[in-house]
């Protein structure tokens, strides 16, 4: 990929090309640590601080939040400038799996450290699933909408944004079901069925409704972790169940759901973790997804460790995020190379930004 220009505009014009245009092996995400303050999870709002978000802090400064949010970005779109990498600042609401499945039922909310759980299931008989449904009055959502318009105010041009980090439909399911659903896959699949075609339409429906509220929702460039897109249409999708059932289980309760996603709500950009390294054909092969992207678990395959052809052949359906800092690699010329016959998001990290720049060129001598 060429023209490597550092402003906001030129690396959104490389990704757009890279994700949309199929252009490239690699896109590069840089960062590095010298004269950079650390970022917190610590939210501090006019003089207060909490070691842990709460509902109650959610009321009294969801707008407050999107502000703060929205300044740490542009921070980092300054720090941006000195690599010549092509990542964009992005944000995605992600307040925790409980509270983005309490945007659809209203329930009560445990918070805890990084996350939040939901207090109880909802669907104890599927007499429940009945009552289901996107209600754009549920405080919850009010929290986001009241975040989005305090991000607005604060706005820089080159951020990219996406509604919220939702739950892929058998991930909100199993919120909604608990763990039985697992079992429910086998002794009662139709019902999962319809759970899992309820919780796509909730989806569906609430990316809508905070994009129709929310003028910046589909006017910025959409996107997360430094991957954007300059079309506001990017929908983050947490897909982790796919990491714990058979491949089979996937296609037939997990990816009719991303595909009709892709087509009525947006493109699709998929989570999931190394656990589930197996399922990286399977998830390649769902239409609709721009992103295939790795997280990393502790005792499980590392991406780089693992190549063969047949990540290969899946980073050519849709390109890979590996999610590692490549100075991890045993051998990073062997791992460029390889991943230089494919499709790959990778991540260039240095104490200094000189030495990430280095890393990056290094990366980039792969594309010829």
């Amino acid at each position: 990929m060429s023209e490597n220009g550092r402003g906001w505009q030129a690396r959104l014009a490389r990704q757009d090309r890279y994700l949309k245009e199929g252009e490239g092996h690699f896109l590069i995400l840089g960062g590095y640590s010298e004269g950079q303050p650390e970022q917190t999870r610590k939210h501090h709002i006019e003089g207060q601080v909490d070691e842990r978000l709460s509902e109650e802090f959610l009321q009294a400064h969801a707008y407050d939040l999107g502000i703060q949010t929205a300044l740490w970005a542009t921070h980092q779109l300054a720090v941006s400038e000195k690599l010549d990498d092509d990542g964009l600042p992005g944000h995605a609401i992600d307040f925790g799996v409980g509270s983005t499945a309490s945007l659809f039922t209203g329930g009560e909310v445990f918070f805890h450290d990084y996350t939040s759980y939901s207090l109880d299931t909802f669907v104890k008989t599927w007499d429940d699933v009945e009552k289901l449904k996107f209600d754009p009055d549920n405080r919850w959502v009010d929290y986001d909408l009241q975040f989005w318009r305090g991000f607005s105010s604060a706005y820089t041009p080159g951020l990219a944004v996406s509604p919220h980090f939702f739950r892929s439909p058998l991930d909100l399911a199993n919120d909604l079901r608990g763990n039985q659903i697992f079992i429910d896959m086998y002794d009662e699949p139709d019902q999962v069925d319809r759970l899992t075609t309820a919780c796509t339409n909730m989806t569906i429906e609430a990316a809508a409704f905070l994009r129709n509220e929310i003028p910046l929702l589909r006017e910025a460039p959409s996107g997360i972790w430094g991957m954007a897109t300059s079309s506001p249409d990017i929908v983050v999708i947490n897909g982790d169940p796919v990491d714990l059932i058979s491949v089979e289980m996937g296609e037939r309760f997990n990816h009719p759901h991303i595909d009709r996603i892709g087509r009525e709500a947006g493109l699709v950009f998929f989570h999931h973790h190394t656990l589930g390294v197996s399922r990286v054909t399977s998830v390649s092969k769902m239409k609709g997804i721009i992103v295939q992207n790795f997280i990393y678990d502790q005792k499980c395959p590392k991406v780089m460790e693992i190549l063969d052809d047949e990540w290969i052949e899946a980073s050519n359906r849709v390109p890979i995020d590996v999610c590692q800092d490549l100075t991890e690699a045993k051998d990073l010329d062997a791992v460029l190379a390889k991943m230089a016959q494919g499709r790959f998001i990778v991540h260039c990290y240095g104490k200094t930004s000189d030495e990430c720049n280095e890393l990056i060129a290094r990366v980039r001598s792969y594309e010829n």
